[in-house]
């Protein structure tokens, strides 16, 4: 999954439209739309505030945009069995309530 994919999924569980979020980073929607599309990656200092204003610390994000087709073929059980189980450690870490854990787990099933 990309991180625009990631980011948005986060945005609308933390409430928020694209239009609040650009203006708490100094962005303009634009700009912040063309990340999410994929089109654009964030510079190290935007993705920094993205995350900031999301509460979710960058290598969650990134960790959430790994899935089992990104793994190797040979490790691929090994994902599958500690994956799932990681990915809902790390999200009960950030009081995320169930129902959004469990649209988080979905991320990779896509």
């Amino acid at each position: 999954m990309e991180i625009g994919q990631v980011l948005q999924k986060l945005i609308k569980q933390k409430g928020l439209t694209q239009v609040m979020l650009a203006e708490k980073i100094g962005k303009s929607p634009t700009a912040l739309s063309q990340i999410i599309k994929g089109k654009y990656h964030p510079n190290p200092e935007t993705f920094d505030k993205i995350c900031e204003v999301l509460e979710v610390p960058p290598a969650i994000v990134y960790f959430l945009t790994i899935s089992e087709k990104d793994v190797p073929e040979e490790k691929r059980a090994l994902y599958q069995m500690i994956g799932p189980s990681l990915k809902s450690f790390i999200i009960q870490i950030f009081g995320e309530e169930p129902l959004e854990l469990k649209e988080k787990l979905e991320f990779n099933k896509n």
